[in-house]
């Protein structure tokens, strides 16, 4: 079992904890469920009994999950962001995350299916907006700003001069 981080997200779902956490971590290599607890008592968002609680690990970061009960939808104001090597590693999350019911938002956002936010960004990208020649670093912010999922070679056209953006 993973030991817990000093500080882990804790994600508030309805009901659907335990089966958001084995989901992110089917998608996610070097990820587990750690522990599942039940309610030992009635509250308010749990019958005794049921999954109450989630700890999980993806990629050697430590996540809680909490069935709150009350509907409490995500928002943008928060994401996780995923680094990625190259356009198969993007696609492959970006597929995994948006299937069965998650959404495309834009420029390499999406929602899964319960509603989370994730950013999935290609390491590239980070290094052409750190870039100390800022009309390739706008070139290519210019070209991510058109984007759904982001395009590895299209950004990487864009930053050297070579695409239309």
């Amino acid at each position: 079992m993973t030991a817990i981080s000093k500080i882990s997200p804790c994600l508030w779902f309805n009901t659907e904890a335990e089966d958001a956490a084995n989901f992110y971590a089917s998608v996610f290599p070097d990820s587990s469920v750690d522990r599942v607890m039940n309610a030992t008592t009635d509250n308010p968002s749990t019958k005794a009994g049921a999954v109450l609680f989630v700890e999980f690990t993806l990629c050697g970061q430590t996540f809680q999950a909490l069935n709150g009960g009350m509907d409490k939808p995500f928002t943008d104001a928060i994401s996780l962001s995923v680094m990625c090597k190259d356009q198969a590693e993007v696609d492959r999350y970006w597929n995994a995350l948006t299937a069965d019911g998650g959404a495309e938002i834009a420029c390499g956002w999406l929602s899964d299916k319960y509603g989370l936010r994730w950013q999935i960004v290609p390491e590239p990208m980070l290094q052409y907006l750190r870039s100390d020649d800022t009309e390739a670093s706008a070139r290519a912010m210019r070209a991510m700003m058109d984007m759904v999922k982001l395009d590895v070679a299209a950004l990487a056209a864009a930053y050297e001069g070579k695409g239309a953006a």
